[in-house]
């Protein structure tokens, strides 16, 4: 019932704004200020493949719809900032049913101490999850880092200089996306910015549920980077490793069991801008799951074994056009073990 009466008290005192100042509500001398932001995106995946689709989509069908929406207001009293956002996104992950649900993505306060550092209290990202796609250049992201992304109960401390920049971040009885309790989460990156190579490198650890889902501990670590060989051409590189406890046992609502998996991942992009307007991306990409290996012990003999075995491995070439800074049509063609033939978006932010 919070969630719902939160959800339309937000909506009633967003669209009540007049559209006029739709951007910037209000603006102090001394920089306090409000402000109204958001997005509009239509778009989606074509020629989804069951043969590789691991957790993807809730269907693999000829078109799965991803069109989304956020709205947003945020602001700044003295040293004090806060945000509140609405998403209303498809519901198309595995086990979803591909409809439309409206949710809070974002509700927290925070404070600036100076220009450098700050904190977030609230519903908000966890620390890492800001950088787990960094040297990742397609649009619609590649290899999933598996990170904990929004988390409520979050404490976050983040600083951000002339080239170094880093944070952390704990959240207290973290959650999957899927509801499922995680337990304890921390995570945290630090980073290192020129015009020429950035690196950012992330950890995350969480406690585990303690058998209230198949969700244990856990340990996963990280790296992004992005080389600009010119001003125009760049090669990124995103990985990640991660130790994963799983339940393989359940003994009424109790899980049990529980054993190691390990997972990798990796992508390869690089970007072209041929001018101001339009960029090329392309990608190769490799991930590896302890799970989908027939071979491991820890095998769930339950399931068919995936078509693409223990491991999956596709590339992607695709474009970026911006007829305007605030607009984005993106189109991308990928290949190999892909969970779908292409994907294609059209984006407007405010």
């Amino acid at each position: 019932m919070l969630k719902k009466t939160t959800v339309a008290i937000a909506l009633a005192s967003l669209f009540c704004v007049n559209a006029a100042s739709a951007v910037t509500l209000h603006e102090e001398d001394n920089g306090d200020y409000i402000s109204l932001y958001g997005e509009v995106g239509v778009g989606g995946h074509f020629g989804t493949n069951a043969d590789y689709n691991h957790d993807e989509f809730y269907d693999t069908k000829g078109y799965v719809d991803d069109s989304f929406a956020t709205l947003g207001v945020k602001g700044q009293r003295q040293q004090y900032i806060y945000r509140l956002e609405l998403d209303y996104q498809r519901r198309n992950w595995l086990g979803g049913d591909g409809e439309f649900e409206l949710a809070i993505d974002k509700m927290y306060v925070g404070y600036i101490f100076d220009d450098n550092h700050w904190i977030e209290l609230g519903l908000t990202d966890t620390a890492f999850d800001e950088y787990d796609h960094y040297g990742d250049f397609t649009f619609n992201k590649s290899v999933e880092t598996g990170e904990a992304g929004d988390q409520e109960n979050t404490v976050k401390y983040e600083a951000k200089f002339e080239n170094l920049f880093y944070g952390v971040s704990y959240s207290y009885e973290g959650e999957h996306k899927n509801g499922s309790p995680q337990g304890d989460i921390v995570n945290g990156y630090v980073g290192w910015k020129t015009d020429f190579i950035s690196v950012v490198a992330g950890v995350e650890t969480r406690g585990g549920s303690e058998g209230e889902s198949k969700y244990g501990e856990q340990k996963l670590a990280g790296l992004g980077m992005r080389v600009y060989i010119t001003p125009d051409f760049a090669l990124g590189f995103n990985g990640f490793i991660e130790d994963e406890d799983l339940s393989t046992r359940e003994s009424g609502d109790v899980h049990l069991a529980y054993e190691t998996f390990r997972n990798y991942g990796l992508t390869l992009s690089s970007k072209y801008d041929l001018n101001e307007s339009w960029e090329i991306i392309a990608s190769v990409n490799h991930e590896e799951y302890e799970g989908w290996d027939v071979e491991s012990p820890n095998y769930d003999y339950s399931e068919l074994p995936s078509e693409y075995g223990k491991d999956r491995r596709w590339g992607s070439v695709g474009f970026n056009y911006r007829p305007a800074k605030d607009i984005v049509l993106s189109v991308e063609g990928r290949v190999g073990e892909a969970p779908e033939a292409a994907y294609a978006y059209a984006r407007m932010y405010f």
